[in-house]
């Protein structure tokens, strides 16, 4: 234990006190296992049903869609560490109390993770202090808190851990174990998501012109790229029971991926081990893997390059993608919950910007390094607002290093108001999205009293309590609004047609189509879809969007009141959800 130093135990204080506090305010839903978004919900459908014997390799949602199932584009990676912990607990605990551990204590883990590696990466930028600053503004950070929170078993957390742990590797002294780590990362990271292929790009951007400038740094690229190269084929290897034989998907790591990925690094590996002294040389070698890389994505994914969802069922784009806010770029945010989120990065420019003027030639380097990335992930955010929480993280290691230079100066000054500046500027960057919510709120965006009611009464409809009452109907199809889907499965045994996840596209179409087609066509396509019984909460986002654009359709009609009478209506169950029965 004194390895950890008196440092060390402040820093685990930090993130103690954090985890009471997260499971205090989450409480509710730790209690009811709910997650906090589809997402969430159906990664605990997929966890139950590797723990009761699905293939690795078959990550297929068979409640959604029957009987063919919905395609999941999910890693089964992350699983594993939630499936030991019920598998260890649930024999003495029971099923219940082992999710609700696992749930909760894996999201914590990994957010005590990314604070210790945020606080050691801000100690090799800032000065003394710069550490437990990182510590206490990682703890307070929004977009953080949101994707590390108990029950929030999705994909997120992991990105953010893995590109933390990318950017501290950078610090590190020793270059071979330094670039196989971030190799590691940057597999791990891309394996779980392609989202984090921009951000890979920008570390493999930053080690390529440092061997070009920098003879030297060869070692660190050299390994990083065979770390990378290797783990990406075997995770992919490992999880892939075609191989390279198997399917092309442009939301996952797919074989042109890995062909391509191998293609590059044979290249480079190959001229970092030749080392050419000319930087000619090098500048030709880094520019034949690249277009080596370009070429096998251009030949066999022309279509990947527009991007995951450029082959999407038109009707699902126009009807759903184009209305997920998150994964669109920032001027399609509200205005002041974008403000509020991009506080801390903005917060890391402005660190950037006071503190390169300041510091010496070595902690300057060392600055310029973490800036870099990010305002790299600051600006990859204004066009996917989603990946805000990795520029957040990234943001911490500048902000941190100012904080400790203003305490440095707090504690040399004698002037009173002086000092009061200095204490006021660390609590600015502390905390930077409370000060600009606060003054957002000083004029607050109107809202109804209506719109109030009706978030609340939502919220109360699909709970997982209300949800769950669903139970007591004999088990069917269910045909619910999209995000109302995975808690359904969650919940209860029922089987739904679809929710929002893309790759059930054809699914999603016929959903869509049956909302806003006449009834009659409704009646046929539901009918064809084995659909059992209609669900829903009146105050879903996506049926306003139905009875907008096609008033004379289904859901138009029922909004109005014309039930069609091959509806048998039910009792309402839970808190408000209304319930038809297909005959």
């Amino acid at each position: 234990m004194k390895c950890i130093g008196r440092r060390g135990y402040v820093i685990l204080a930090i993130w103690l006190a954090l985890s009471a506090a997260l499971i205090s305010t989450g409480w509710t839903n730790i209690g009811v296992r709910a997650g906090w978004d589809p997402d969430d919900q159906l990664r605990l459908v997929q966890l139950r049903d590797f723990l009761n014997g699905q293939s690795w390799f078959d990550t297929r949602q068979y409640r959604m869609n029957p009987p063919d199932g919905a395609p999941m584009h999910w890693s089964r990676l992350i699983e594993l560490p939630l499936a030991a912990i019920i598998s260890l607990l649930a024999p003495m605990f029971g099923q219940a109390v082992a999710e609700t551990v696992a749930s909760t204590a894996l999201p914590l883990m990994l957010f005590g993770v990314i604070i210790m590696l945020l606080a050691r990466t801000a100690s090799r930028v800032g000065e003394n202090g710069a550490d437990i600053a990182a510590a206490i503004i990682a703890a307070l950070s929004v977009p953080l808190i949101m994707q590390l929170r108990p029950m929030r078993i999705d994909h997120h957390g992991w990105q953010i851990t893995m590109a933390v742990l990318a950017l501290a590797s950078l610090f590190h002294g020793n270059a071979r174990k330094a670039g196989l780590v971030l190799g590691a990362a940057l597999a791990i990271w891309l394996h779980i998501s392609l989202e984090g292929a921009p951000m890979s790009a920008a570390f493999f951007l930053f080690l390529g012109w440092q061997w070009l400038t920098k003879p030297v740094e060869a070692t660190r690229l050299f390994w990083t790229i065979g770390g990378f190269a290797v783990l990406s084929l075997a995770l992919f290897l490992g999880t892939q029971t075609l191989g390279l034989g198997a399917t092309i998907y442009c939301d996952t790591v797919s074989p042109p991926h890995i062909i391509a990925i191998l293609a590059a690094a044979t290249i480079m590996l190959s001229g970092l081990y030749i080392g050419p002294q000319s930087k000619l040389a090098r500048a030709l070698v880094i520019a034949t893997a690249g277009g080596a890389a370009a070429s096998v994505l251009l030949l066999r994914a022309p279509g990947c390059l527009h991007g995951a969802f450029s082959t999407l069922d038109p009707l699902v784009r126009d009807y759903w993608y184009v209305n997920v806010k998150e994964g669109m770029p920032v001027w399609h945010q509200d205005l002041r919950t974008a403000a509020f989120l991009m506080a801390g990065p903005i917060a890391g420019l402005i660190s950037f910007i006071i503190l390169a003027r300041k510091m010496d030639e070595t902690n300057r380097s060392k600055l310029w390094v973490a800036s870099f990335f990010s305002i790299y992930a600051f600006v990859l955010s204004l066009f996917v607002f989603r990946t805000i929480s990795v520029a957040a993280a990234y943001g911490i290691v500048p902000v941190s290093a100012l904080v400790s230079h203003l305490f440095a100066q707090y504690r040399q000054s004698g002037l009173p108001k002086q000092r009061i500046l200095y204490v006021v500027a660390m609590l600015f960057l502390l905390v930077p999205g409370s000060v600009v919510n606060a003054v957002l709120n000083i004029s607050p965006a109107p809202q109804s009293a209506e719109d109030v009611r009706s978030s609340t009464r939502l919220l109360s409809c699909e709970s997982a309590n209300s949800v769950a009452t669903l139970s007591r109907l004999p088990r069917g199809q269910f045909l619910v609004p999209f995000d109302m889907g995975p808690m359904v499965l969650a919940q209860t045994r029922h089987s739904v047609l679809a929710s929002s996840h893309h790759r059930n596209e054809k699914a999603m179409h016929d959903h869509i189509e049956i909302f806003r087609s006449q009834p009659d066509v409704a009646k046929r396509l539901m009918h064809a879809r084995g659909i059992d019984y209609l669900a829903l909460c009146p105050d879903e986002e996506e049926l306003d969007l139905y009875a907008r654009k096609n008033p004379d359709g289904f859901w138009g009609q029922i909004a109005k009141r014309n039930v069609p009478d091959w509806l048998e209506a039910l009792p309402v169950k839970g808190k408000g959800i209304m319930v038809w029965r297909v005959r």
